[in-house]
């Protein structure tokens, strides 16, 4: 079976991030299932036209935006050759709906996103999205969250499944010794749609109650030096940088408390990396988090930064409450795997593809 994956970056691009994670994850899963996969996404500096990573085709064309359309020029040349072609629809798809045996798959909509990115401007694609994603509203969708599922259904689709995030790591066995000064930690691109500034408000709010209280900001992005100056009245505020591997694990098994504010999430994977290290997450209430965060009990969702900062402060306060959160954090990330979501992704793909409403009527 031939599939190709048509997706805006791959996970080698460096704005790449859980959504990639993802599409690489669900891809070598296809594989070793004896799938040929091919993903089609755009290149980047340095990138190579064409390459192989853990067994799947790799090719590249044009910028973010224009790979959308040599991606579908491609797809349409070649869709005698693939068996199954699987538009991922980021903010824009690569008008699958045009095409023959393909599907969707969506971590979420932009909505919000449009704004903070593009400001006024942002009203044309926060029109357009909706009406794109109509056009697929007959074809197999797969999403990682009830909320973007939700989302879809309110457009019109009916064939929506849910195949979850997954963890790259097993999850610590038992609650590990934390920093021993309360700390909080921010995981994740330090751009406008993760609003990595309100992390550093919520840490005025707890280090005004804990004047001890440390914040790592983990992560690189255009709005560092935003970030850097608004800090420079705050003790304790440390910028790692980007880290990935088992540093970052360390950082996350260390620290108290992760802090989530984003605009939206499809998910919001971090949480569950946290989570497998035994670190409760406090997020704002918004799509995605109100999935992976289980409120009250692998972590609190807020309102805003005051609300955010209170929580925490309580949190790290009650001991009790704390260490029973941690260790259901521990229990809750053992469903996280890689390859339980990759079986599901392949009973969606099998059952479409031995159906005859590959293409919609």
């Amino acid at each position: 079976m031939k599939i190709l994956i048509l997706n805006r970056r791959d996970r080698k691009h460096p704005e790449g991030g859980g959504a990639e994670v993802y599409t690489h994850e669900i891809a070598k899963g296809l594989t070793e299932r004896g799938c040929e996969v091919t993903i089609f996404s755009s290149s980047f500096k340095g990138a190579l036209p064409e390459e192989i990573i853990d067994g799947i085709r790799h090719l590249r064309k044009g910028g973010e935006f224009m790979v959308h359309f040599h991606g579908f020029l491609y797809a349409f040349r070649h869709r005698k050759m693939f068996d199954l072609i699987i538009d991922e629809f980021n903010g824009l798809g690569f008008f699958g709906f045009l095409l023959p045996r393909s599907m969707i798959l969506i971590h979420q909509l932009y909505r919000e996103f449009w704004f903070r990115e593009l400001g006024a401007i942002g009203a044309i694609p926060y029109v357009i999205e909706p009406l794109l994603l109509r056009c697929y509203r007959r074809r197999t969708a797969v999403t990682v969250s009830d909320s973007t599922k939700k989302d879809l259904e309110g457009l019109g689709f009916t064939n929506i499944n849910l195949v979850m995030n997954a963890l790259s790591i097993s999850p610590l066995l038992q609650f590990a010794d934390k920093e021993e000064k309360p700390t909080l930690i921010f995981l994740g691109r330090l751009k406008s749609t993760k609003r990595p500034e309100d992390a550093l408000s919520i840490f005025r709010v707890v280090q005004a109650e804990i004047p001890e209280a440390r914040l790592w900001m983990v992560g690189q992005g255009p709005e560092k030096e935003h970030l850097l100056k608004m800090s420079k009245d705050l003790s304790n505020v440390t910028f790692f940088g980007w880290v990935e591997g088992a540093e970052k694990y360390r950082l996350l098994k260390s620290a108290h408390i992760l802090l989530v504010p984003g605009v939206r999430e499809g998910f919001g994977i971090n949480v569950i990396e946290a989570a497998s290290q035994g670190t409760p997450a406090i997020g704002y209430d918004i799509h995605g988090l109100r999935d992976s965060i289980r409120n009250g009990l692998t972590g609190l969702l807020a309102t805003g930064p005051e609300d955010a900062g209170i929580k925490a402060i309580q949190l790290i306060r009650d001991t009790f409450r704390y260490q029973t959160m941690a260790e259901e954090c521990l229990a809750y990330a053992k469903d996280f795997n890689w390859q339980k979501r990759a079986g599901e992704f392949w009973k969606v793909v099998s059952r479409l593809l031995t159906t005859e409403n590959a293409t919609p009527e």
